[in-house]
């Protein structure tokens, strides 16, 4: 870079800390800088997302049980458990030591002993809280510590190891020599792929459509300070560079409001509960990857200035003031339809076989969502030239659209293409549902572990005790194999509960799909063939081909010879309270599993559409709070124009009724053509990339288009006061 160009650039930063007073340039700055500055979280934010999932997997396979033996440590019973407590995820392991000399879990100074529990932070304060009064039962052990950080996922997960004595009975125990593996990951299908792309797409591009407009604040001051350079000897290459050089002031402000705003971002997410992740989110793990996010922010300054030295394409500053060009020229249509047809264009031209990560569909979709603010200056400049008289409100703000259209096309850009990608996306989401297996009607299914059926046949007595639970049936079930590895199932229950006409206890009766023969020697699943055989098919009582469906029907007797036979009880509860779910829950303990039916969701889908609901909402926020700051420069700018129309009889509320139709019009022409991009976008994704038929969510988009309506009422109330303040006599005196 030149000195000369050092000298101008350093000029336009000066310019724009004090040109038009000190208060004002400060005002101004702080405007730009919150625009870009926004902008700048969500773009550390978005980079920090794939950080932030590898360091949740890493841990979450850091802690999982490795069956290796490991030379001079003992090995332990381990068993999963998958548990739920009033909606919130409740997991960990059953540990039963074998020896003195335990393996080492992350996060945990040594493993419990039987009696005894490790707990994680948020488990264990959760069983303090009044709210953890039905949850303290299946956590009746000695607590003798608690899980580090790096032992769990989140901050606020409920994870637990507890010990037992019996853990090496329970199915699905083995022994464990350490901790330690690799994540499991599947592939994403081409919906979840298209998801992910468009939401993120979606999330980003409204960020730089704001960076650019947020470099248009206060174009009327700076122009008029512009003049004055022009006036002192500038020329028309240097005014270009002063004006790059206020532009990098606003942008380097908002980048260093940005990074600020980041780290306070960081520390206050892990007080932030959610449920896109479950257990929340370790400042630690937001972390953004600067091979994504450094060159992102290095080209907003550039960016900021590029857009600012366009925006004198149309303006002529002269020595003695600026002359915006007096003959008006209408807006040409060709060229703002080239992002358009060239995304179009793009996403036709992907490579067959490739999914929507191919970077001609990537681009497409960012062509597509970027010509929506390019269309909308046309498309207002044409509507308002359409529109007629009416109240003084309205003949106000369509004389003001008339006068300076791009202002208003600009302001509501950002929201224009949150609403275009929002529609396009769930559209995706429409099609993904309708995908998904149909739900089933909600109830719980509780399987208790039995190493016998006297066992069983307590949990049955205690399930039925519980608050209307009294008429649930419970069905004993056990799993063996004979000397050649085949399956044999079993039924186990009183001759009334099997239902057999003359039946005497003792009995045992073959199903259709029986392999077990009088005489029989039968194993547990998994045991060693050379032991033993822990349960041997009686001769005496026998009876072939009686049933249908089971393997084996056992009656109680029948199973008197048997040892080390585990049995499980399970019994299907229909759709009661939370508290008796929680009752159920703590019967079944550690000994079982209780697990909710009929609502079950692919977790790795589940994962991508809560991250971007929740994505989507704070763009719209951030679309919001960019049309607001718009919005409040438009009042400064013009604060001398509003305190004649004040002086001269136009009440408050004209001007309040006035403000709201300069943006309900554009709003509303820009929501027309995110709808219509929208749906475009949807039929082309869906039809020509993953190859399905185009769901249109008619009711979903109604609501993201008064979501929008509601923005623009939000917006405007909020102004309201500044509006007041704006439009006093006293900034008549103001130039």
């Amino acid at each position: 870079m030149s000195p000369r160009w050092a000298a101008d650039l350093a000029l336009g930063l000066r310019l724009a800390l004090g040109g038009g007073g000190a208060r004002t340039a400060w005002a101004r700055l702080a405007l730009t800088a919150t625009g870009v500055g926004l902008g700048v979280v969500v773009l550390l934010s978005a980079t920090s997302l794939p950080h932030m999932l590898a360091a949740r997997a890493d841990r979450s396979a850091a802690r999982m049980p490795a069956a290796e033996a490991v030379g001079g440590v003992d090995p332990v019973f381990a068993a999963a458990r998958t548990d739920e407590f009033r909606g919130r995820a409740l997991q960990g392991y059953l540990v039963q030591p074998t020896g003195p000399r335990l393996p080492v879990a992350p996060g945990v100074d040594r493993l419990p002993g039987p009696g005894e529990a490790v707990l994680s932070p948020a488990l264990a304060a959760l069983l303090r809280s009044p709210e953890g009064e039905l949850l303290r039962p299946r956590f009746s052990q000695r607590v003798i510590g608690t899980i580090g950080d790096a032992g769990l996922t989140g901050p606020n997960e409920l994870y637990f190891y507890v010990g037992a004595g019996d853990v090496a009975g329970q199915p699905p125990a083995r022994p464990v020599g350490g901790f330690g593996g690799e994540p499991v990951r599947r592939g994403l299908d081409p919906l979840e792929v298209l998801l992910v792309v468009l939401g993120a797409t979606t999330c980003l591009v409204p960020v730089f459509v704001f960076v650019v407009a947020s470099t248009r604040l206060a174009a009327a001051a700076r122009d008029r300070r512009l003049a004055a350079v022009r006036l002192v000897g500038a020329d028309r290459g240097q005014v270009r560079r002063i004006a790059a050089g206020e532009a990098l002031l606003g942008a380097f402000a908002g980048l260093a409001a940005g990074a600020a705003l980041f780290l306070l971002v960081r520390v206050l997410v892990p007080e932030i509960a959610v449920s896109a992740f479950r257990g929340g989110i370790f400042a630690a793990d937001v972390v953004p990857d600067w091979r994504l996010g450094g060159p992102v922010l290095l080209a907003l300054p550039v960016l900021a200035c590029a857009a600012a030295v366009f925006a004198l394409r149309k303006v002529v500053i002269e020595p003695l003031g600026v002359v915006r060009r007096g003959t008006r020229v209408r807006r040409r249509l060709w060229w703002r339809l080239l992002p358009l047809v060239a995304g179009g264009v793009s996403v036709l031209a992907r490579p067959a076989g490739e999914d929507a990560r191919d970077p001609f569909v990537i681009a497409g979709v960012v062509l597509v969502l970027a010509a929506v603010p390019v269309l909308l200056p046309w498309l207002v400049e044409r509507v308002a030239g359409l529109l007629g008289g009416g109240s003084p409100a309205w003949l106000l703000a369509v004389r003001r659209l008339q006068l300076d259209s791009a202002t208003a096309a600009r302001l509501v850009g950002g929201v224009a293409v949150v609403l275009a990608g929002s529609i396009a996306l769930q559209g995706v989401y429409a099609r993904a549902e309708s995908d998904q297996p149909p739900r089933g009607d909600v109830r719980v299914l509780a399987t208790a572990f039995a190493p016998g059926f006297d066992d069983a046949r307590a949990f049955a007595d205690g399930l039925r005790a519980l608050p209307g639970l009294g008429g649930v049936p419970v069905t004993t079930r056990g799993l063996l194999q004979n000397a050649a590895g085949e399956l044999v199932s079993l039924v186990v229950g009183t001759c009334a509960e099997l239902a057999v006409a003359d039946c005497r206890d003792g009995d045992v009766y073959a199903g259709g799909q029986g392999r077990a023969a009088p005489g029989e020697r039968l194993w547990s699943d998994g045991a060693d063939r050379s032991d033993p055989p822990q349960w041997t098919v009686p001769v005496a009582g026998y009876h072939p081909a009686a049933a249908d469906g089971a393997a084996l029907l056992v009656t109680p007797a029948a199973l008197a010879t048997a040892t080390g036979v585990g049995l499980s009880a399970t019994a299907t509860i229909p759709a009661a309270g939370p508290d008796v779910v929680e009752r159920v829950r703590n019967l079944v303990g550690w000994n079982g599993v209780v697990s909710s039916l009929g609502t079950e969701r692919d977790g790795t889908y589940a994962l991508i559409t809560r991250v971007l609901s929740v994505g989507s909402v704070l763009v719209l926020l951030f679309a919001a709070g960019s049309l607001l700051i718009a919005a409040w420069e438009q009042l400064r700018e013009r604060r001398s124009t509003l305190a004649a129309l004040t002086a001269n009889g136009v009440g408050r509320g004209v001007l309040a009724r006035s403000l709201l139709w300069q943006l309900a019009i554009p709003v509303a022409i820009a929501a027309v053509v995110a709808v219509l991009a929208g749906l475009g976008l949807d039929w082309l994704l869906l039809t020509l990339v993953v190859h399905r038929p185009m769901v249109a969510d008619l009711a979903t988009i109604g609501l993201l288009t008064a979501t929008a309506a509601a923005a623009v009422l939000l917006v405007t109330a909020v102004t309201l006061p500044a509006l007041w303040r704006t439009a006093s006599p006293a900034h008549l005196r103001e130039e």
